[in-house]
C-alpha cells in the first residue's frame, strides 16, 4: 500500500505559524541533492538518540522521516538529470 506524504492535499505554509520563519529549498539548486541528504542523516541521529532515551515512538517516527526526506532527495537527483540545463548554484 503506498504511503501518503505528510503534505499531501494541504498546502505547507499554510502551517507556519504567524511570523514564523521557514527555509525553501528547490531542485534546481545545485547544493539541494546534499541539503536534503544531510537531514536525513540529522532526523536519523535524533532517531538514535530518541531510541536511548527509551522513547521507541519517535525513534520509528524520525527514521520514517528520514526515509521520506531521502526519497525526496532522489527526486532532487532524478530532476536535476533530466534538466541539467535548469540547475544551477543560487544566486
Amino acid at each position: 500500500m503506498a504511503k501518503t506524504p505528510k503534505y499531501a492535499g494541504i498546502n505547507p505554509l499554510e502551517r507556519l505559524h504567524k511570523g514564523e520563519p521557514y527555509f525553501f529549498i528547490r531542485a534546481q539548486d545545485r547544493l539541494s541533492v546534499a541539503a536534503v541528504i544531510e537531514y536525513s542523516h540529522l532526523l536519523r541521529h535524533e532517531s538514535v538518540n530518541s531510541s536511548l532515551r527509551g522513547d521507541n515512538d519517535l525513534s520509528d517516527s524520525l527514521n520514517k522521516q528520514a526515509d521520506e526526506v531521502l526519497e525526496f532527495a532522489q527526486r532532487f537527483k532524478d530532476w536535476q538529470e533530466n534538466n541539467s540545463d535548469l540547475v544551477k548554484y543560487p544566486d
